[in-house]
């Protein structure tokens, strides 16, 4: 689908090279050039589909362009950077399995407030993966937003709030992921015995260690900003 023009490392490479010679000094520059070929067709069949779909709205993709290229639109190139950020924050965890919470808290090497270990039990049996998403709520015109209106936005999006499982396993298995500053919220879906009527957990770092516990909403103050709300897509 893609001509690539491969140079020639040496001058004399074009003067009478033979084609095992010439097998030899192409394989490199095309093996680096890999990613950025797979990065063109993938460009490419993106805007193709922007494109088709534009049309069938009788829109243009060369008019949208131009249009966004204007200082005006910045907030509509805002709108749309804060969609293209939705897709990174995309999680399959893998959940089940014979570990129990607290071996699965270990593996995690995250502090744990101990009664989740102690109130909370993760299902066994047959591994299964599931589709995990963070979102954050800075688009809202309030600045604090109420676990009302957090939940509303878990409805929007068309997730659900997770269990105990999804949280514990994602925290197990995104042990790298950068939450220090951004901390994420997971209203769980079922009530955990004695964490009270909206206690959801909560995942923050401070410095090298992460740790996981309860946040406690209602009654309560409202959450501030930045966080990510964490929900289960089916």
């Amino acid at each position: 689908m893609y001509n690539i023009k491969i140079v020639p490392a040496c001058p004399w490479f074009q003067h009478g090279a033979g084609m095992r010679g010439e097998q030899k000094q192409r394989r490199p520059v095309v093996a680096k050039s890999n990613a950025a070929v797979q990065f063109a067709g993938h460009f490419q069949a993106v805007v193709g589909e922007l494109a088709g779909r534009l049309e069938k709205k009788g829109g243009s993709i060369v008019e949208v362009v131009s249009r966004l290229a204007q200082p005006k639109n910045e907030q509509v190139l805002d709108q749309i950077v804060e969609t293209l950020v939705g897709l990174i924050n995309i999680f399959r965890v893998k959940i089940g399995g014979r570990k129990n919470i607290a071996k699965v808290v270990k593996a995690s090497a995250c502090a744990c407030d101990n009664s989740i270990v102690e109130r909370c039990v993760l299902q066994t049996g047959c591994e299964r993966l599931v589709t995990i998403e963070t979102f954050t709520v800075e688009h809202f015109d309030n600045p604090e937003p109420s676990d009302t209106e957090i939940e509303a936005e878990h409805i929007k999006r068309g997730l659900k709030r997770p269990d105990v499982d999804h949280v514990i396993h994602f925290v197990e298995q995104y042990k790298h992921l950068p939450v220090e500053g951004r901390p994420i919220i997971f209203y769980l879906q079922n009530p955990v015995p004695d964490a009270g009527n909206r206690g959801v957990l909560f995942l923050w770092r401070s410095g090298a260690i992460r740790n996981l516990g309860w946040l406690w909403i209602d009654p309560g103050p409202r959450l501030t900003r930045p966080c990510s709300f964490a929900g289960v897509r089916e």
